[in-house]
């Protein structure tokens, strides 16, 4: 008998979507990114996405790259192979210079950068 995972929680399907985002992004892999935003409720896509910041919090480069999905800046993985994304550049630039994306800064779609707090 095995008492394997006995007394331990189980991830939650949240928990395993936030696992595949994560990977997708660090794959680069927008296109894998729409088939988990695409089909769940907004408030999912929120716990998606607070949970892709928390666990992406010390790369910046790849954060940088998921703020320039999230503007729909990087729509195909053919994207990825651009010199450079103005909206992942800047999210990247403003990461170091402090700020915290969704909570000083903000992608909005179409390409945009929101400050959200224009105090830093």
């Amino acid at each position: 008998m095995c008492a394997k995972g006995f007394g331990q929680s189980q991830p939650t399907k949240i928990d395993k979507l936030i696992e595949s985002a994560v990977r997708y992004c660090h794959k680069r892999h927008p296109e894998a990114l729409d088939s988990i935003f695409d089909y769940l409720p907004v408030n999912f896509n929120q716990r998606v996405v607070t949970g892709i910041l928390a666990a992406l919090q010390k790369d910046i480069d790849t954060l940088s790259w998921f703020c320039g999905y999230m503007a729909s800046e990087i729509n195909r993985s053919e994207d990825n192979q651009k010199p450079h994304h103005p909206i992942a550049e800047l999210s990247k630039t403003l990461i170091e210079s402090g700020m915290e994306p969704f909570t000083d800064f903000m992608p909005y779609p179409g390409c945009r950068i929101v400050i959200l707090n224009s105090e830093k």
